[in-house]
């Protein structure tokens, strides 16, 4: 990135004063960051003590600050000044993988119900997918064949060769 001649020029100090102030922090406010004193950080802004890396460390580790500032910038002015997060846009997910205007209607819907109904409808459906459609024939199937054999008196004990073996 082509960066204009004073940013080429200016130093960490300069980047934490030009950080504060685009930040609206007080020095006193970005020492408590630093864990110095205001009047240490009037000190790096005015070049009688220099920028650390445990400085660099604490302002781009702290969950005080938002958005999060760029390593690279206050060591050696690398735009930008700020990382932007990553974002999440659903639309755009599901628009990718060809959703229909239903499909995201009904993904939509979905999230906006209550926790307590998506969690119904998750059960509902784990419990319907996670069945084996094969086992659950060969279960009903066995289970009508003993109702019959209940009904005339008998039991079945083994229907896989074709043969029914009364007790």
């Amino acid at each position: 990135m082509i960066q204009n001649r004073k940013e080429c020029i200016m130093d960490r100090n300069e980047r934490i004063k030009i950080l504060r102030k685009n930040l609206k922090m007080s020095q006193e406010e970005l020492g408590k960051i630093l864990g110095i004193s205001k009047s240490g950080v009037s000190d790096i802004e005015s070049h009688r003590r220099n920028v650390t890396e445990q400085h660099i460390i604490m302002i781009t580790q702290s969950p005080a600050l938002s958005p999060a500032v760029n390593p690279e910038w206050l060591r050696d002015g690398v735009e930008p000044m700020f990382i932007e997060p990553d974002t999440f846009s659903l639309d755009e997910f599901i628009r990718a993988r060809g959703a229909t205007e239903l499909e995201t209607r009904i993904i939509k819907a979905y999230f906006e119900l209550p926790a307590d109904q998506r969690e119904y409808l998750l059960n509902h459906f784990k419990e319907r997918l996670s069945s084996n459609p094969v086992k659950d024939a060969e279960e009903e199937y066995i289970k009508s064949r003993s109702k019959s054999a209940q009904s005339s008196g008998s039991s079945v004990l083994s229907s896989t060769d074709g043969e029914k073996k009364e007790a």
